[in-house]
């Protein structure tokens, strides 16, 4: 059954995987060789284009991770879930085996990523002080894909049902702290919300960070 299912998901999601995979190939090598020739100049600056360089890796991390968890559902919602509903397979292990599927998918951009830094790093004359992390820098946006498409995968795989319970619950949350703030202009519930989730040990504090592929 898992392979099957890991069949059906490539042949609608393999476009998609190749897209993420040259993305991830070709983001660590175009922000460093795109300001390497000033490095020697000024490195400070050069150091301060590549850290904002590195807001795009928790974005395509984002992005990637929600495109292959609405590809591995696509089918089911186009059909209203009925094939699932049609397996001699319990609900558990269908979802379960969606998940693995969609786990193998993110291999290649994973390891696409890896040897982009790699590659981006190789050659490069570095003056003393500095470092080079591609395999940290590989690991990381690694972990950050898998714990956003855990997220995005447990979104989409929802009813619509689910997902209108939730859009309501976040519009009375939003409604609420517009009404605090009225009240007590220095608090935001949502501020505390997004700080709580983004800072250790917070399930998203992963995201933050440097993402710095040469760094002092």
């Amino acid at each position: 059954m898992q392979s099957a299912i890991l069949r059906i998901q490539w042949k609608a999601c393999w476009h998609l995987v190749v897209a993420l995979s040259l993305a991830a190939f070709a983001l660590p090598i175009v922000s460093v060789r795109l300001g390497w020739h000033d490095a020697a100049a000024n490195l400070p600056l050069f150091l301060t284009e590549l850290q904002l360089w590195g807001f795009f890796y928790p974005l395509l991390a984002a992005v990637g991770a929600l495109i292959i968890a609405l590809g591995i559902w696509m089918s089911d919602r186009r059909g209203q879930h009925v094939y699932a509903l049609l397996l001699p397979v319990p609900r558990p292990r269908y979802v379960m085996y969606r998940y693995v599927a969609g786990l193998v998918l993110l291999v290649p951009v994973m390891v696409a990523m890896w040897i982009g830094a790699i590659v981006a790093s190789h050659g490069l004359d570095l003056p003393p002080g500095i470092r080079i992390f591609p395999h940290e820098l590989a690991l990381k946006f690694g972990l950050v894909l898998l714990l956003l498409f855990g997220f995005a995968f447990a979104l989409a795989s929802a009813s619509a049902r689910t997902i209108g319970i939730a859009v309501r619950l976040l519009g009375v949350f939003l409604a609420v702290d517009v009404a605090v703030i009225m009240l007590a202009p220095h608090t935001n519930l949502l501020w505390s919300a997004m700080k709580a989730l983004a800072t250790f040990p917070g399930p998203l504090a992963a995201l933050a960070g440097r993402w710095m592929l040469i760094d002092a």
